[in-house]
């Protein structure tokens, strides 16, 4: 089928969202289909074969509140005019203009997440963003959610049934230990946390307050600052940082995923998720992982690593002594959890689901 992909920045896929559409791309091409992805011509660039894809760029607004509005109404007229099969709409707020794409055959959208939750936005956008998730829920031909809990959500707020499709990830042999020596760091002699944007919701805070509390001798090393970070909440994270806390910036490739494999513990401290790349990846990194017991996360990560109260400092110290305390616990679990994931977060395996739902929706 000819599918159009649209409602993200564009690929390569630097965090969130964007990841997750160019991980599923190649599988898709594989299963035969024609993908056109409409990105921003400010993240991306215009190619005839990217794995197998097309990418094409649309211009817009580049303003915080009209950026994805101004984007999405060009991708979608240039999606009207090419004439596809399916429009698949990733996330919920482009599907404002989920009504204008007009695919043959069917519209689709996936669901990443409540962004009108998010701490940054002001009245306004996040009046916006619940407006947006009810035409997420009304328009489309079928829904997805790459979140088990959110799914219920839906189904009990709105009374329509959402398919649970979650987000995969790429088990990677871990990186040399090499590595790590641009940070002067020893293998599995520092706790790590990476928040790809750094924003009020990704918990930070209550990190390091948590890292002061624990009395932990290790250096804690947190990556981090893409785009659309929340830079005055940066500088405050920065001023207020104790000794044993190092920014290393925004990262990605194999010294990133050094950091994650050699990690005495990864913790992700997040408020809220609907299901996070960052924490697929520590659990996939066999590092023993510490994360935050909100809902979304612990139906990915439960019994695979260590929970703590959400924006709870102390009960995320205790975990983080207990985790240093109790190493062979910790690295037993931090491998069941690697294999755990490499069984139900198969990007091959996840891009047949969608492959069904397209034809589900031909079909009809």
């Amino acid at each position: 089928m000819k599918i159009a992909i649209l409602g993200i920045k564009g690929v390569p896929g630097r965090h969130g969202v964007e990841v997750v559409v160019d991980s599923l791309l190649p599988h898709l091409v594989s299963l035969g289909h024609l993908v056109t992805v409409y990105g921003y011509n400010s993240y991306t660039r215009n190619s005839d074969d990217y794995y197998g894809a097309r990418i094409r760029t649309v211009p817009g607004i580049d303003a915080k509140n009209l950026e994805m509005i101004t984007h999405m109404w060009n991708a979608s007229l240039a999606a009207r005019r090419g004439r596809y099969d399916i429009v698949h709409i990733h996330s919920t707020d482009p599907c404002l203009l989920a009504w204008l794409p007009r695919p043959r055959l069917g519209l689709v959208a996936t669901s990443h997440g409540q962004a009108y939750i998010r701490k940054k936005w002001g009245r306004a956008a996040r009046a916006m963003s619940k407006a947006a998730e009810r035409l997420f829920i009304r328009i489309p031909d079928a829904v997805t959610c790459v979140s088990s809990p959110l799914c219920d959500l839906y189904r009990e707020k709105y009374g329509r049934e959402v398919v649970y499709i979650p987000n995969g990830i790429v088990v990677r042999e871990p990186p040399g230990e090499e590595l790590l020596s641009e940070w002067r760091l020893d293998p599995r002699g520092y706790l790590f946390a990476s928040a790809g944007r750094i924003e009020r919701t990704k918990g930070l805070c209550t990190l390091i307050a948590a890292y002061r509390l624990s009395g932990a001798s290790l250096p804690l090393v947190i990556a981090g600052g893409g785009s659309a970070t929340d830079t005055e909440y940066f500088e405050e994270l920065k001023a207020a940082k104790p000794d044993g806390v190092r920014f290393v910036g925004f990262l990605t490739g194999e010294t990133y995923h050094a950091l994650y494999a050699h990690a005495r513990a990864f913790v992700f401290p997040s408020e809220y998720e609907a299901m996070s790349m960052a924490l697929l990846e520590g659990l996939a990194s066999g590092a023993p992982t510490i994360y935050s017991d909100t809902p979304e996360n612990e139906a990915v990560a439960s019994g695979l690593g260590f929970s703590f109260r959400v924006s709870d400092p102390r009960s995320l110290a205790e975990r983080i002594a207990h985790v240093i305390a109790n190493d062979a616990e910790a690295r037993a679990r931090g491998a069941a959890a690697r294999d755990a994931v490499r069984r139900n977060h198969d990007w091959p395996a996840i891009a047949r689901r969608y492959d069904e739902i397209y034809r589900a929706v031909a079909e009809r």
